[in-house]
């Protein structure tokens, strides 16, 4: 039945669950995104650059983490049901679980100086001269997965300002 996909592994914690602040948890199977972190090809590209010779940690622990990380991380819970934050795009009942919401964040830091130029809220353009409204998912797979530029999908942004 797992193999037809009618069957799904049932799991129930051994103990009762409780929060850092005493109070009991309500344990509940829910429906939610994952981000496929154990994906083979993602998975390599990522243990060469941690194995690779720019990429380096001031503490040889660190490292060994990295690797070992690597070797264990499957799937991640990138979202939830309730609480503030970023609403998941693609599916608004549920908002990406704060853990997931901070990694994405690192990662469009590393492009938010030329993008915002100095205004948090986006009021502004940047120096890339690309207003926010332009940032497409196409212009954001050029950037962080190095597919090709595509015009007609990012019609408000040329390959230059990218």
């Amino acid at each position: 039945m797992y193999d037809e996909g009618t069957a799904v592994p049932y799991y129930e914690p051994e103990k009762e669950v409780t929060a850092r602040t005493g109070e009991p948890c309500i344990v509940a199977l829910c429906d939610q995104w994952l981000m496929a972190y154990g994906e083979d090809s993602w998975k390599e590209s990522v243990r060469s650059h941690v194995l690779g010779d720019n990429f380096k940690t001031y503490n040889p622990k660190t490292q060994h983490e990295f690797e070992i990380i690597l070797d264990w991380l499957k799937e991640w819970g990138c979202s939830r049901t309730t609480g503030l934050g970023t609403r998941v795009p693609w599916d608004e009942q549920f908002v990406i679980e704060s853990l997931s919401d901070s990694t994405i964040y690192m990662a469009y830091y590393t492009i938010a100086h030329r993008l915002q130029g100095g205004s948090l809220e986006g009021t502004e353009t940047g120096p890339a001269g690309i207003p926010a409204s332009a940032m497409s998912i196409e212009a954001f797979d050029y950037i962080f997965l190095e597919k090709p530029y595509n015009a007609a999908k990012c019609p408000d942004v040329t390959e230059a300002q990218l």
